[in-house]
Protein backbone atom coordinates (compact mmCIF):
# COMPACT_ATOMS: atom_id res chain seq x y z
CA UNK A 1 0.00 0.00 0.00
CA UNK A 2 1.37 3.53 -0.81
CA UNK A 3 0.29 7.20 -0.10
CA UNK A 4 1.69 8.69 -3.19
CA UNK A 5 3.56 7.09 -6.45
CA UNK A 6 4.89 8.09 -9.72
CA UNK A 7 2.18 6.91 -12.23
CA UNK A 8 4.13 4.77 -14.76
CA UNK A 9 1.17 3.90 -17.08
CA UNK A 10 0.10 5.14 -20.68
CA UNK A 11 2.27 6.19 -23.00
CA UNK A 12 5.79 7.45 -22.19
CA UNK A 13 4.78 8.99 -18.88
CA UNK A 14 8.29 10.04 -18.18
CA UNK A 15 8.28 11.56 -21.71
CA UNK A 16 4.89 13.70 -20.82
CA UNK A 17 6.57 14.55 -17.64
CA UNK A 18 9.53 16.20 -19.19
CA UNK A 19 7.53 18.14 -21.34
CA UNK A 20 5.43 19.49 -18.76
CA UNK A 21 8.90 20.48 -17.14
CA UNK A 22 9.85 22.51 -20.20
CA UNK A 23 6.48 24.00 -19.68
CA UNK A 24 6.94 24.75 -16.30
CA UNK A 25 10.75 25.80 -16.67
CA UNK A 26 9.75 29.26 -15.07
CA UNK A 27 9.15 27.13 -11.51
CA UNK A 28 12.93 26.17 -11.66
CA UNK A 29 14.11 29.57 -12.20
CA UNK A 30 16.64 30.73 -9.33
CA UNK A 31 15.51 33.45 -6.63
CA UNK A 32 17.90 35.81 -5.64
CA UNK A 33 21.19 34.30 -3.91
CA UNK A 34 20.04 30.60 -5.06
CA UNK A 35 23.02 28.80 -6.41
CA UNK A 36 22.20 28.44 -10.50
CA UNK A 37 23.39 27.17 -13.54
CA UNK A 38 21.82 28.53 -17.03
CA UNK A 39 19.58 30.14 -15.04
CA UNK A 40 17.71 27.21 -13.71
CA UNK A 41 18.16 27.06 -9.61
CA UNK A 42 20.94 24.40 -8.07
CA UNK A 43 18.83 24.97 -4.70
CA UNK A 44 17.37 21.21 -3.46
CA UNK A 45 14.45 22.42 -2.16
CA UNK A 46 13.50 25.07 -4.52
CA UNK A 47 14.16 21.98 -7.15
CA UNK A 48 12.05 19.66 -5.63
CA UNK A 49 9.04 21.75 -4.96
CA UNK A 50 9.22 22.76 -8.40
CA UNK A 51 9.67 19.56 -9.80
CA UNK A 52 6.55 18.05 -7.45
CA UNK A 53 4.00 20.75 -8.50
CA UNK A 54 5.23 19.91 -12.39
CA UNK A 55 3.76 16.11 -11.33
CA UNK A 56 0.66 17.24 -9.50
CA UNK A 57 -2.79 18.55 -10.43
CA UNK A 58 -3.48 21.29 -11.69
CA UNK A 59 -0.77 22.09 -13.40
CA UNK A 60 -0.43 18.14 -14.64
CA UNK A 61 -2.87 16.60 -16.43
CA UNK A 62 -2.92 13.55 -15.78
CA UNK A 63 -1.32 13.81 -13.09
CA UNK A 64 2.48 12.35 -13.10
CA UNK A 65 2.45 11.57 -9.32
CA UNK A 66 -0.59 9.55 -8.00
CA UNK A 67 -2.67 9.73 -4.56
CA UNK A 68 -4.18 6.75 -2.43
CA UNK A 69 -7.79 7.17 -2.87
CA UNK A 70 -7.70 7.93 1.41
CA UNK A 71 -5.30 10.89 -0.08
CA UNK A 72 -7.81 13.70 -0.59
CA UNK A 73 -4.89 16.21 -1.57
CA UNK A 74 -1.15 16.48 -1.15
CA UNK A 75 1.15 19.17 -1.74
CA UNK A 76 4.83 20.36 -1.27
CA UNK A 77 6.02 23.50 -0.56
CA UNK A 78 9.05 25.61 1.43
CA UNK A 79 7.75 27.57 3.95
CA UNK A 80 9.16 31.34 4.27
CA UNK A 81 11.84 31.57 5.41
CA UNK A 82 12.73 28.23 6.65
CA UNK A 83 15.27 25.83 4.85
CA UNK A 84 12.71 22.64 5.07
CA UNK A 85 10.30 21.43 2.19
CA UNK A 86 6.89 20.89 4.10
CA UNK A 87 4.31 18.31 2.45
CA UNK A 88 1.19 18.34 3.66
CA UNK A 89 -1.82 15.60 3.22
CA UNK A 90 -4.53 15.25 3.89
CA UNK A 91 -6.55 12.13 4.51
CA UNK A 92 -10.12 10.80 4.46
CA UNK A 93 -10.42 9.57 7.83
CA UNK A 94 -13.85 8.31 10.37
CA UNK A 95 -15.11 10.79 12.47
CA UNK A 96 -14.10 10.57 15.88
CA UNK A 97 -17.37 11.16 17.45
CA UNK A 98 -20.77 9.57 16.79
CA UNK A 99 -22.73 11.51 14.36
CA UNK A 100 -26.34 10.88 14.18
CA UNK A 101 -27.87 9.38 11.23
CA UNK A 102 -28.90 12.21 9.47
CA UNK A 103 -25.77 12.86 8.60
CA UNK A 104 -23.68 10.88 5.69
CA UNK A 105 -19.87 10.55 5.95
CA UNK A 106 -17.39 9.19 3.49
CA UNK A 107 -18.93 7.47 0.62
CA UNK A 108 -16.91 3.85 -0.80
CA UNK A 109 -15.68 4.58 -4.37
CA UNK A 110 -15.23 1.61 -6.62
CA UNK A 111 -12.26 0.23 -4.97
CA UNK A 112 -14.10 0.27 -1.58
CA UNK A 113 -12.14 3.43 -0.01
CA UNK A 114 -13.94 5.44 2.09
CA UNK A 115 -13.04 8.72 0.53
CA UNK A 116 -15.90 10.17 -1.70
CA UNK A 117 -18.13 12.89 -0.83
CA UNK A 118 -21.78 11.77 -0.73
CA UNK A 119 -23.87 14.35 -3.05
CA UNK A 120 -23.74 18.17 -2.23
CA UNK A 121 -27.64 18.11 -2.10
CA UNK A 122 -27.23 15.82 1.67
CA UNK A 123 -26.33 16.88 4.34
CA UNK A 124 -22.79 15.81 5.25
CA UNK A 125 -20.21 15.56 8.24
CA UNK A 126 -16.64 14.54 6.52
CA UNK A 127 -13.55 14.79 8.74
CA UNK A 128 -10.01 14.93 7.46
CA UNK A 129 -6.69 14.62 9.05
CA UNK A 130 -4.18 16.70 7.85
CA UNK A 131 -0.19 16.06 7.99
CA UNK A 132 2.14 18.07 8.05
CA UNK A 133 5.92 16.70 6.85
CA UNK A 134 8.48 18.61 7.04
CA UNK A 135 11.43 17.23 5.13
CA UNK A 136 14.97 18.92 4.98
CA UNK A 137 17.62 19.87 2.39
CA UNK A 138 19.55 17.09 3.54
CA UNK A 139 17.00 14.28 2.28
CA UNK A 140 17.08 15.89 -1.51
CA UNK A 141 19.28 15.34 -4.18
CA UNK A 142 21.17 18.30 -5.16
CA UNK A 143 20.68 18.64 -9.14
CA UNK A 144 22.83 18.94 -11.32
CA UNK A 145 23.75 21.71 -14.45
CA UNK A 146 20.84 21.92 -17.17
CA UNK A 147 21.66 19.86 -20.19
CA UNK A 148 19.92 22.63 -21.75
CA UNK A 149 19.83 26.47 -21.06
CA UNK A 150 17.03 27.40 -19.11
CA UNK A 151 15.37 23.98 -18.57
CA UNK A 152 15.24 21.53 -15.58
CA UNK A 153 17.15 18.25 -16.10
CA UNK A 154 14.29 15.61 -16.32
CA UNK A 155 16.71 13.09 -14.43
CA UNK A 156 16.87 15.64 -11.57
CA UNK A 157 13.66 16.44 -11.32
CA UNK A 158 12.52 12.25 -11.43
CA UNK A 159 15.30 12.35 -8.33
CA UNK A 160 13.54 14.84 -6.52
CA UNK A 161 10.25 13.51 -7.18
CA UNK A 162 11.09 10.19 -6.09
CA UNK A 163 12.97 11.44 -2.61
CA UNK A 164 9.74 13.35 -1.51
CA UNK A 165 7.53 10.57 -2.30
CA UNK A 166 9.71 8.75 -0.24
CA UNK A 167 9.59 10.81 2.60
CA UNK A 168 5.46 11.27 2.31
CA UNK A 169 5.10 7.70 2.25
CA UNK A 170 7.52 6.72 5.21
CA UNK A 171 4.49 9.12 7.60
CA UNK A 172 1.53 8.13 5.56
CA UNK A 173 1.30 4.84 4.96
CA UNK A 174 1.58 3.45 8.49
CA UNK A 175 -1.61 5.73 8.94
CA UNK A 176 -3.01 4.11 5.91
CA UNK A 177 -2.64 0.88 7.02
CA UNK A 178 -4.04 1.82 10.53
CA UNK A 179 -7.10 3.65 8.24
CA UNK A 180 -7.69 -0.02 6.54
CA UNK A 181 -7.18 -2.17 9.94
CA UNK A 182 -3.87 -3.45 8.21
CA UNK A 183 -1.68 -2.42 11.18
Amino acid sequence: MLGVWIDASGDNPQERYGQRLRAWSHAFAAANGELQAGGITLDALHYAVAAWDAATRPVSEPPYVRFNPRVLDATCHRPEGTYIALAVVELAVPSPVRISDEWLGWQQDESGFPCMAPPFNQKAALCTLELRIPISADRLPTPTRPEAGGLPNLADAQAALEALIQEINTAVVPLLRVLEGKH
